[in-house]
């Protein structure tokens, strides 16, 4: 699932692994601008487990747009 939110680009995966549980992850990417010269990228890493995918894209999409808002405030 990939979007744009404000002036950030987000990427979210649900990683499907060997136990059957599907694990959300974003990417999180600032173009430049006039504050910061350069593109900048966070990663959450796995936020959490999941029976299924949707579930889990929905939780890494919900925590790209907390920390979107968090790191604009």
């Amino acid at each position: 699932m990939r979007f744009d939110y404000k002036h950030f680009h987000i990427d979210c995966t649900a990683r499907h692994d060997e136990d059957g549980r599907f694990y959300a992850h974003a990417r999180i990417t600032s173009a430049p601008n006039e504050y910061t010269p350069h593109v900048e990228v966070h990663d959450s890493g796995d936020l959490d487990s999941f029976a299924n995918e949707w579930d889990a894209l929905n939780c890494a999409r919900s925590w790209a747009i907390e920390w979107c808002d968090e790191a604009l405030a």
